[in-house]
């Protein structure tokens, strides 16, 4: 008895060995995306920034068409039920993103809209907080700004700070026929090696209700900022969706839901169903 037990003890463990080899089921696994060969196309779910502007922006001018970039907007927290919107092109045409420059995040061509989101109208009165530019440089030259030392440059006065340094802040009109102005930073050479200095604009315009922007590229774009400026407002009016007053055509019901991602295009269909004088927001 006692020489049969290691016995049975042996093959109880190849026994137990042969049962763990034993191939598992086949996993149906998921296939893998296919490379993307393009950028994507088509346009965001409609952005109701306010009453009257409501952006569906072409995917080529957003980051975050690409899975894994950054996001292209966020909820804004001043106004309830409106959206922050943000966007991208690139010098010298304006063109969108490819497969190719959305790699460089540091493209001297690259042109960032930082935010676009409503604004407090009353931000235009004298002397009121925010971001208007005839009382952000006020209160700059009463705070901080030489009003004896500038230059004058591609249309802009840009003045030192009391405190001379390497930057610059530059006020000058922006919109003729909108009477509107605009007020941005930027520095002086020499820069270091490995600086990516920037020329930043932000500003409260009373168009659409009342909107804050803000802007930024290479300082090397300077010469460029009125035609930069104008552009961004050329796509911000290409890309309102808003039925305007007295415009039965306009709006989400002249979008192609085929244009649009799923979110957009349930929006267009709903806002077309009800039939409504103003969209609904997204």
């Amino acid at each position: 008895m006692s020489l049969r037990l290691p016995a049975l003890l042996a093959a109880s463990l190849i026994a137990a060995a042969g049962c763990a080899r034993k191939p598992s089921a086949p996993v149906n696994a998921v296939p893998s995306a296919p490379p993307l060969t393009a950028w994507p196309e088509g346009r965001t779910a409609p952005l109701t920034i306010t009453d009257t502007l409501m952006l569906a922006i072409p995917l080529q001018y957003e980051r975050s068409a690409i899975e894994g970039a950054h996001g292209p907007r966020s909820p804004f927290t001043g106004v309830a039920g409106r959206t922050e919107a943000r966007f991208d092109f690139f010098l010298p045409d304006f063109s969108g993103y490819t497969l190719q420059n959305y790699r460089r995040e540091s493209d001297p061509n690259k042109v960032e809209v930082v935010y676009l989101h409503a604004g407090n109208a009353h931000e235009a009165e004298p002397d009121a907080p925010g971001e208007y530019p005839p009382n952000m440089l006020k209160r700059a030259l009463a705070e901080y700004l030489n009003a004896k030392d500038y230059k004058d440059q591609y249309g802009l006065r840009c003045y030192q700070g009391r405190e001379r340094s390497a930057r610059l802040t530059c006020y000058g009109r922006r919109d003729e026929a909108a009477n509107e102005d605009i007020m941005l930073t930027t520095l002086q050479p020499p820069y270091a090696p490995e600086a990516f200095p920037q020329v930043q604009a932000r500003y409260f315009s009373t168009r659409y209700g009342g909107v804050r922007i803000a802007w930024r590229t290479h300082v090397g774009n300077l010469p460029r900022w009125h035609e930069i400026d104008a552009q961004i407002w050329k796509f911000i009016d290409a890309w309102n969706v808003a039925q305007q007053p007295g415009d039965a055509g306009g709006g989400l019901a002249g979008l192609s839901p085929t244009s649009c991602p799923v979110r957009s295009r349930v929006a267009i269909r709903a806002y077309r169903r009800r039939g409504k004088s103003s969209p609904a927001s997204p």
